[in-house]
């Protein structure tokens, strides 16, 4: 299954081929997406999918600006 779907021999054009690969990864992330529905749904937290992430600390520090004389 992985010869036909890497081999471009097998897939007339390069828009084709690119096509198909745009699908799978639209495919794939509507399934991911979507068991992160469910499971968000019946309650669960999915810590992982959260931004930001839980161990980010404070990065940015404030300064003071000074007034121009």
């Amino acid at each position: 299954m992985e010869g036909i779907a890497l081999a471009t021999e097998f897939i007339g054009s390069v828009f084709a081929y690119l096509g198909g690969v745009l699908l799978l990864a639209f495919v794939a992330s509507g399934i991911l997406f979507g068991y992160m529905a469910g499971e968000e749904k019946s309650g669960k937290r999915l810590y992982w999918a959260e931004w930001p992430l839980p161990e980010a600390g404070e990065t940015a520090v404030e300064e003071e600006y000074r007034m121009a004389a």
